[in-house]
């Protein structure tokens, strides 16, 4: 049984606690262990998503009315209008987005986002970027015809992909030389819901592989994004695979999905073959998936068209030793795409030369029930990426016949 009861305004009745059970996406997939590797010392301490939210509803000031379940309300106003929402947003400085957050938003405990309001929301093909997550209200009908896409591709972010509440990675890879003409270990991939694949060894086994963070654990009580994956060894901190965008749909009505939403992880970057006596590049790691919520007061229409897919991006490939720089660096893990939910991001290929090869990149979820890691690079060559976990789709009702991946958590 849910350990939080689902409250609605006015415009609903109250409902009692829901037992969360994952329906309607038509398949699932199960977390992989993690590594016991010990965390790096002196890691600073980051709050787990299960932190609770407030319950109660919260009193509507004076000429609104309050949507949404407990934790996650608004309270708004009337004579709204109608928006249609199409092209590219940036959350941070899109016109469309509220001055400030409606009133009640979360019960004052939710980060601050770009909020989109009308009685009626229609929303084709629509692209948000920038550092806040995305919400979309409507207190009548809210309509999802088009792509919405929150996600990130390789280092580019999708709207509040990076989120302050993942955990520490549990070991960074190692650079490699100078002075030594060497290979850097593999970056992780990020992990949220899952953990993430860690990356590869570099120089045959002599430098350390990154070690993937611990996977979070409970539901996501916060309207937050992905995590980003780890840079390889000697990229000088370049190259991680940008974690999932944030987007929250809520409907003082219904809510119709006939078009995708995507909120994946964007692929790690490839190693560089650096010059001599410099470090030969590790793959970095994909990004989790992000995060997407869905609530339709009356009712959440889908049909066998509709996407919703958070899943991680691929490990890039670790760089080889010398030779031709367009066979020698590592190729870039790839992102996921949204019209093929269950097929997983491929690590990028390893650097090839007469030296010796680099590391592939690993898989981001769903590949094996999770995501896998990258390949050990030979002597003198990059250990490849991890790929990333998976994100977290949740809904307040069944959604038929959509498919998701992950799979959807009914709550």
């Amino acid at each position: 049984m849910s350990s939080h009861s689902l409250r609605w305004s006015a415009v609903a009745p109250i409902a009692v606690a829901t037992t969360v059970v994952a329906v309607g996406c038509g398949f699932s997939h199960s977390a992989k262990p993690g590594d016991d590797a010990g965390p790096i010392p002196d890691a600073p301490a980051l709050p787990d998503a299960a932190m609770p939210l407030p319950d109660a509803m919260i009193d509507a000031p004076p000429g609104t009315t309050c949507y949404g379940p407990g934790g996650w309300q608004v309270c708004l106003g009337t004579g709204l209008g109608t928006k249609t929402l199409s092209g590219t947003i940036n959350t941070d400085t899109s016109a469309e987005c509220l001055a400030a957050a409606p009133p009640g938003w979360g019960g004052g405990l939710q980060p601050d986002a770009c909020f989109i309001v009308a009685e009626t929301v229609t929303v084709g093909g629509l692209q948000a970027v920038g550092s806040r997550p995305l919400a979309i209200i409507a207190t009548s009908q809210l309509t999802v015809s088009g792509l919405l896409d929150v996600a990130s591709r390789g280092t580019l972010r999708g709207a509040g992909s990076q989120s302050n509440e993942c955990k520490p990675f549990l070991l960074i890879p190692a650079n490699g030389g100078p002075p030594g003409d060497t290979g850097g270990g593999g970056g992780a991939g990020g992990s949220f819901m899952s953990q993430a694949g860690n990356g590869g060894t570099g120089d045959a086994g002599n430098h350390q592989n990154g070690l993937a963070a611990d996977l979070i654990l409970g539901v996501p009580m916060r309207l937050r994004g992905g995590c980003e994956g780890q840079p390889g060894g000697g990229m000088n901190g370049v190259g991680a695979g940008a974690g999932g965008g944030a987007v929250y749909l809520l409907s003082g009505g219904g809510l119709t999905i006939t078009g995708s939403i995507n909120a994946s992880g964007g692929g790690g970057l490839g190693g560089v073959d650096g010059a001599d006596e410099s470090p030969h590049g590790g793959g970095g790691g994909g990004g989790s998936g992000g995060l997407i919520v869905l609530y339709g007061a009356s009712s959440i229409i889908t049909n066998m068209n509709t996407l919703l897919v958070a899943n991680g991006g691929g490990g890039g490939g670790g760089a080889a030793a010398g030779g031709d720089p367009q066979i020698a660096n590592g190729k870039d893990g790839n992102d996921p795409l949204v019209t093929a939910p269950t097929t997983p991001a491929a690590g990028g290929a390893a650097g090839t030369s007469g030296g010796g090869n680099g590391g592939g990149g690993g898989s981001g979820y769903p590949a094996a029930a999770a995501a896998t890691g990258g390949i050990a690079g030979a002597m003198n060559s990059g250990g490849g990426g991890g790929g990333g976990g998976k994100g977290y789709i949740q809904a307040n009702q069944d959604l038929g016949q959509a498919q998701c991946s992950p799979p959807a958590t009914i709550r």
